[in-house]
């Protein structure tokens, strides 16, 4: 749990069992009225009466109820409430304000109709015990209005009513097999900002069973708030990011008490605008764009006391199944480029609101993808890893289970450009204020070839063969700097440079740079002819704007260089060289130029004194 007092716990909203008492209040008020004003029609006034007096009594006039209708047959033990309405008072709020007694949420509740079948009356009546079958309310909307006052976090407040409390004056057992609230409208204020917050959810769902109040239920431990289980479906959920850039859907949010789970369905987060219209948003600024979706997303093993009452995430296990992230990148926007330092994702892990210890995160058979295109070569590079299955262990951000674990490990193996096996671990430091983390793994055999749609566009680099045995890595990072070890293992390595030529639409060879490149630049075998293995070591320096995901690919760059006999002295030789071979070139084209515009002189002065020539023996022969 978070130790800087930064983000104060509030109990959980209760506004389900809010609502369930007054059901109940309703039905044992009315159950009371009819019996004692059974004659004519002169219960229904009392029961009006019976039923606002209980509901100002038990809310302390905080709220008052209104209702067209309520029928009660006492013969077939049904019910129907009509067009109800739970109203609060605002005068007797801003009073309670005024005298630090009021309550952090406020309600208002609606209900088209109100249906409840099989009441055991004559059991009620004479023993007191009130059994229903089932109760289902039609249409909810409910309005909660949030506002956290500080008197409530330091005031003690007496220990509120129990629900048997509430009705055992009426009743000393109530038992309810179901209560089914369909297609609730939820509309949720926040006040506690310098801008009131709304959030809407339509299509919600809520299924109660086995509902007991008594003098014992509170202390069943089986039971989770009187219940034996509660179910929560949200269908077709929407919402758009506060920048407008993004928008996020759910198919079908569900939660369960008794099976203390949680899973999402249909995931996906998609951007609203085109490419080119989302860096126009963003006023050109330098930024990746991301596309995800996910068939399901299940927490399971919820810890429910801490997640309702305390909002706070503690959970055994978390899968996310056959999902696609793909991200997108153009580096033709430059932008403002911000600092990267602080923000890996184990670190962002840390600054999110929700507190959280998720014992296991497994991903399964999902695609992860990078696109970017190049301003140089107008083409799009795609790096890709198919298939990808992860286990993360400890993700947490809670003080307490760090001081115990600092260690999130992360264990993940894929297919490399669906071409090669490649199996990843990391160990962060959760606990490190630099960001430390080590990232080790192995790639396997695969045609090199693969990386063309990689390095053609990026790099301006044709791989015409390569064949890859095997790459290891291990490095210790930070936010400020990389230093380990690259052991790469190949054979019949070769290159081919291109360039983009003005006019042309394809990108064009450098042949003789490229000749160059390969027989006096890079080795074609790694051990060499001789058995000599030339090693990869990588020390490398982190830019503050280098991003965490970019960072792992330079680090493992700075050792692959060496790895192919592109250590930083030839790189030094060989740029030198590369710009005189350009000057040679250069100059043999001005060369070729000069002479060509020269022939081109001569040609055209043979043909005018040609012309001339025919010109005057025309004259002459006249």
């Amino acid at each position: 749990m978070k130790k800087d007092g930064s983000a104060h716990k509030k109990p959980m909203p209760r506004w389900p069992l809010v609502i369930m008492l007054i059901l109940v209040l309703l039905i044992a008020g009315g159950y009371y009225a009819y019996q004692r004003y059974i004659t004519g029609d002169r219960w229904k006034p009392y029961l009006q009466a019976e039923l606002k007096a209980l509901v100002l009594k038990t809310t302390d006039s905080l709220y008052h109820i209104e209702y067209s209708d309520f029928d009660l047959n006492i013969t077939t033990g049904s019910a129907t409430l009509k067009d109800f309405k739970l109203v609060p008072d605002t005068a007797v709020y801003n009073k309670l304000v005024a005298l630090k007694k009021a309550p952090d949420n406020l309600f208002r509740l609606s209900v088209k109709k109100l249906s409840i079948s099989n009441l055991g009356a004559v059991k009620a009546y004479k023993e007191k015990i009130l059994n229903i079958s089932s109760i289902l309310i039609d249409n909810p909307d409910l309005t909660v209005v949030a506002k956290r006052y500080k008197f409530n976090d330091t005031v003690k407040v007496g220990k509120p009513k129990s629900p048997y409390e509430i009705i055992k004056s009426t009743f000393k057992q109530l038992h309810i097999d179901s209560i089914a609230l369909k297609d609730i409208s939820l509309n949720y204020i926040n006040k506690n900002g310098p801008v009131e917050k709304h959030t809407a959810l339509k299509h919600l769902n809520i299924n109660i069973s086995d509902v007991v109040i008594d003098s014992l239920s509170d202390r069943d431990t089986s039971r989770f708030y009187y219940t034996k289980g509660v179910e929560i479906r949200v269908e077709d959920y929407h919402i758009a990011t506060p920048d407008s850039l993004y928008k996020a859907a759910i198919k079908e949010i569900y939660f369960s008490t008794s099976k203390r789970l949680i899973y999402l369905d249909g995931v996906t987060f998609l951007p609203r605008y085109s490419k080119t219209d989302f860096y126009l948003k963003t006023h050109e600024a330098a930024g990746d764009i991301y596309n995800l979706k996910f068939n399901r997303i299940a927490i399971y093993d919820v810890d429910l006391q801490r997640f309702l009452r305390d909002q706070m995430l503690y959970a055994g296990t978390l899968n996310i199944n056959n999902g696609s992230v793909q991200i997108y990148s153009n580096n033709a926007y430059k932008g403002v480029i911000s600092s990267k330092v602080g923000k890996d994702p184990e670190q962002s892990l840390q600054n999110v609101a929700l507190d959280m210890q998720i014992r296991r995160l497994n991903i399964k058979n999902t695609l992860i993808s990078y696109a970017e295109s190049d301003a140089t070569s107008g083409y799009t590079g795609v790096i890709t890893f198919n298939h990808t299955n992860a286990t993360i262990l400890n993700v947490t951000n809670d003080d307490d289970v760090k001081k115990v674990n600092p260690y999130m490990i992360a264990h993940i193996n894929t297919r490399f450009m669906d071409a090669g096996d490649l199996n990843v671990n990391f160990k962060f430091n959760l606990a490190s204020k630099i960001g430390a983390f080590n990232y080790n793994g192995t790639l396997g055999q695969f045609d090199g070839r693969k990386l063309d749609k990689l390095v053609k566009p990026l790099a301006l680099v044709h791989v015409q063969s390569a064949d890859i045995q095997k790459l290891h890595f291990n490095v210790d990072a930070s936010n400020y700097a990389g230093k380990g070890q690259l052991e790469f293992y190949y054979k019949n390595l070769n290159v081919q440079l291109l360039k983009k030529v003005e006019g042309k639409a394809q990108l064009q060879t450098q042949g003789f740079i490229s000749k160059l490149a390969n027989t006096l630049i890079i080795d074609d075998n790694n051990p060499d002819k001789n058995g000599i293995f030339r090693p990869g070591p990588i020390d490398v320096k982190r830019e503050p704007t280098v991003s965490f995901f970019s960072f792992l690919y330079k680090a493992l760059l700075d050792g692959l260089k060496p790895s192919v006999g592109f250590d930083k002295k030839t790189e030094g030789k060989v740029n030198k060289a590369i710009i005189k071979v350009n000057n040679i070139v250069d100059k043999f084209k001005a060369f070729e130029a000069n002479r060509k515009a020269k022939r081109e002189a001569r040609q055209e002065a043979r043909a005018a004194k040609k012309a001339a020539k025919m010109q005057k023996d025309s004259i002459n022969k006249k």
